[in-house]
């Protein structure tokens, strides 16, 4: 058998296809103008860096290839890092900031661990947006499959909470930023008497219980994480939880690189007053930070509701019509347990017979809502016991013998190709009567959903029927949208898994397998004319290791400089017109009591030991709030008092815009039922810049406090 891919190299199995897909359909040769063929558009950008890559380095370094394996081994090292940190962190707002400063004093230790900390949780979220954008653009999120789109979206917006929690325990200007971007939103559930955003007012008012909730949910939540991580593998056989060991040296090689040549940095220390900030940000984990700081907590809700909403229904309004699952014919099946062996996503289960044939204890059984329908199944059947129902692989098996039965009869002796829908063959125009395509003369095409499909005996009885020679066109090394069809049509063309091709009934010559991604039409076209013409591919010449090394070692930098530049973007506040001055209370009304006669016929409702004539609602009078600024009154308003019953402190927190320069400011405050007094009350003259905003606060222990 020969066997050439596009990339030089045997089809090396798939990494971990940890995001969800559909089964391919017939491709015809140019994509509408479709959102599906909009997103085959796009990923023809992934198959040419692919491409790129795969020129100079084997599957097993490439990257795009691992983005998923690579996600989990980065959040590994995270993982353990931030627990070896543990040793140097006080989760305190007091000393936050000046422990971690103290790590990055010590740039060969501390420093060092904190900097792999930071980068490897970007590159977790980096490579896992890249395995998510790589699966929505291969249509690898409907059907079957929705469980794993659904629990991959989870996981991600787990992962950017790890990493914005974190964020916040730092305690800079950049941590300051994202706690009051979190307050906002928190200011909109109506789940907190006092709102969060008073709490991030003063430095001074920060809550220290508060902090720690933040610390702890720093903690737990990768458990969570962990949980839905186990449920979107756990759908896989043979899953790859972290990547082999060239990735992993790859991997870690990036992260090193980056770590000494841009070591992690603090902002400055948070200081609350402070109007706007320019700073660097880390763009994987804060870029929500530009819309916290320009829309309201409302706003942000709505994106957030919106954006979800579009995320995780994709599964059933973009994709599009799921063919049949595999079936099993069950007097066909003698538990031979090869399905169930070769099955990708553990679809296929061995259940006891039930049937009454005494030979057999058990059947395959296929669990439709795990089947992808990608036919590998019926590519490891010998007694053609399952398969798919819009593939009958007996039905098949007649259309061939006619197609070459037909075109020896006419003198012609034609290749018989497979064609895996997703490989370079995916734009070929294909007469499915006739098996003929005017791109391939001399070949009869049959278009499969996957080369896992193809059973050897296919290939032996092509041969057989006249047939002069098979060629199996599969996608690129690595590329298998159905993770390891490809690996296991070589490995049973080679006879090296059951069933396996007879070397004694088919020679080497006489079968070709290609591995060509849909970027390579021509070049399939161009290969397959030279088949027919019985020039065989030329031998593959193996890339020397010192072009490996220096091509890993280049890659590894770039993305290095990729995961540096955008943690280390510069950000700037929206620029400030004015000053602000913040006014803030939480302070109790006045006791009142209504009370009422009630009538003859509301008494006669009352049982009697509960009758009472009159009947008094006791409630908190309405605290008041006034605001002058050079003896001009810019706020008077009436806060009720919060709680269901109305009983709880009215709550005041008033932005106030002023303009740059000294203002007298005077501010008021009445709890009582009388609109003229103002129990409380104080006056100062403060200086506003542009830098600066400045804040009273109030409360009926301590009185006023200015800022």
């Amino acid at each position: 058998m020969k066997s050439a891919h596009g990339q030089g190299d045997h089809a090396e199995p798939a990494t971990l296809d940890a995001m969800p897909g559909e089964a391919p359909q017939e491709t015809l040769a140019c994509e509408p103008a479709t959102p599906r063929g909009v997103l085959r558009g796009l990923e023809r950008i992934f198959l040419l860096f692919d491409r790129a890559v795969g020129a100079v380095l084997p599957g097993s370094l490439n990257p795009l290839l691992h983005s998923g394996a690579i996600a989990m081994i980065s959040i590994f090292i995270a993982t353990m890092t931030g627990i070896v940190l543990l040793i140097w962190y006080r989760p305190s707002v007091a000393m936050a900031w000046q422990s971690v400063e103290a790590m990055s004093l010590a740039p060969y230790t501390t420093g060092f661990l904190r900097s792999l900390h930071r980068y490897s949780s970007d590159a977790a979220l980096m490579f896992s947006s890249i395995h998510a954008l790589r699966a929505f653009l291969e249509g690898r999120f409907g059907g079957a499959r929705w469980l794993a789109w659904v629990t991959g979206g989870v996981l991600m917006a787990l992962l950017w909470a790890i990493g914005w929690s974190g964020y916040w325990l730092v305690w800079d200007m950049r941590a300051q930023l994202v706690a009051v971007g979190t307050a906002k939103l928190m200011d909109v559930l109506p789940i907190f008497g006092d709102p969060v955003s008073r709490s991030f007012i003063t430095d001074e008012g920060v809550n220290s219980l508060l902090f720690f909730v933040v610390f702890f949910f720093h903690m737990l939540v990768p458990l969570a994480f962990s949980v839905i991580a186990w449920i979107h593998i756990n759908r896989l056989s043979r899953p790859r939880y972290l990547t082999e060991r060239p990735m992993t040296v790859w991997t870690l090689g990036v992260l090193f690189l980056l770590c000494i040549v841009y070591p992690a940095t603090n902002a400055e220390p948070a200081r609350l007053t402070a109007i706007g900030s320019e700073m660097t940000m880390d763009w994987w984990y804060l870029m929500p930070l530009f819309l916290t700081e320009r829309l309201s907590g409302s706003g942000l809700w709505g994106i957030a509701v919106v954006s979800g909403a579009l995320f995780f229904s994709l599964p059933w309004w973009l994709s599009r019509r799921q063919p049949e699952p595999a079936h099993v014919t069950v007097s066909r099946c003698n538990e031979c347990t090869r399905c169930f062996d070769d099955c990708p996503y553990a679809a296929i289960e061995m259940i006891s017979r039930t049937d009454d044939n005494p030979k057999y204890t058990s059947e395959a059984f296929v669990v439709e809502s795990k089947c992808v329908s990608c036919g590998i199944c019926a590519g490891s059947c010998d007694t053609v016991a399952i398969g798919l129902p819009d593939l009958d692989s007996v039905e098949q098996r007649r259309r061939i013998e006619g197609w070459l039965q037909d075109a020896l009869a006419q003198g012609e002796a034609p290749h018989m190709g497979f064609i895996c829908a997703e490989s370079a063959g995916a734009g070929l125009d294909v007469d499915p009567v006739t098996g003929i395509s005017a791109q391939l003369p001399g070949y009869r095409l049959l278009r499969v959903p996957c080369a896992g499909w193809v059973h050897p005996l296919m290939v032996e009885r092509a041969l057989r029927w006249g047939a002069a020679g098979v060629l199996i066109v599969t996608c690129g090394p690595g590329e298998c949208l159905y993770r390891e069809g490809t690996l296991w049509t070589g490995k049973r063309m080679a006879g090296e898994r059951e069933p396996a091709l007879r070397a004694e009934k088919v020679a080497p010559e006489e079968l070709t397998m290609l591995g060509l991604d849909r970027t390579r039409k021509a070049e399939l076209i161009e290969r397959a004319a030279a088949l027919r013409a019985d020039q065989r591919p030329s031998p593959h010449i193996g890339r020397s290791l010192g072009l490996r090394l220096v091509s890993a070692t280049f890659l590894a930098a770039a993305f290095a400089a990729l995961i540096g530049v955008t943690s280390n973007r510069g950000y700037a506040s929206p620029d400030a017109k004015q000053s602000e001055l913040v006014v803030s209370f939480s302070h109790p009304g006045a006791t009142e009591e209504n009370c009422r006669t009630l009538s003859e016929a509301e008494l006669a409702e009352i049982p009697p030991h509960m009758r009472k004539p009159v009947q008094c609602d006791r409630g908190r009078s309405a605290v008041r709030l006034a605001v002058l600024i050079d003896g001009t009154e810019i706020v008077r308003k009436s806060i009720p008092a919060a709680g269901i019953w109305g009983d709880s402190n009215s709550v005041a927190l008033e932005r106030i815009p002023v303009e740059e320069g000294r203002h007298d400011v005077r501010v008021m405050i009445g709890d009582t039922a009388d609109l003229n007094e103002w129990p409380h009350l104080d006056e100062q003259v403060l200086d506003f810049t542009l830098d600066d905003r400045r804040v009273v606060v109030f409360d009926r222990i301590s009185g006023f406090g200015w800022y």
